[in-house]
């Protein structure tokens, strides 16, 4: 599941606005700020680009689901 809380944490670490990632991304600032309300998600294909943008591997833009959680 995409870990929205990392990737907007990330992007500001970096000192990145959203309007810069999304150009950078080629994708429209809304796209980015849907993502981050976790209005929708980013395809695999996306995060992959997103990763690289974010220099961080893409495994950490994945956060644990309900379910993957070990009580």
């Amino acid at each position: 599941m995409f870990d929205r809380h990392f990737f907007a944490a990330r992007r500001v670490a970096l000192g990145m606005s959203v309007e810069a990632l999304a150009e950078e991304m080629r994708v429209a600032p809304s796209t980015v700020r849907r993502w981050e309300s976790g209005e929708t998600c980013p395809s695999l294909r996306t995060l992959v680009l997103a990763a690289r943008h974010l220099r961080t591997p893409m495994v950490s833009l994945m956060g644990e689901t309900e379910t993957s959680r070990v009580a």
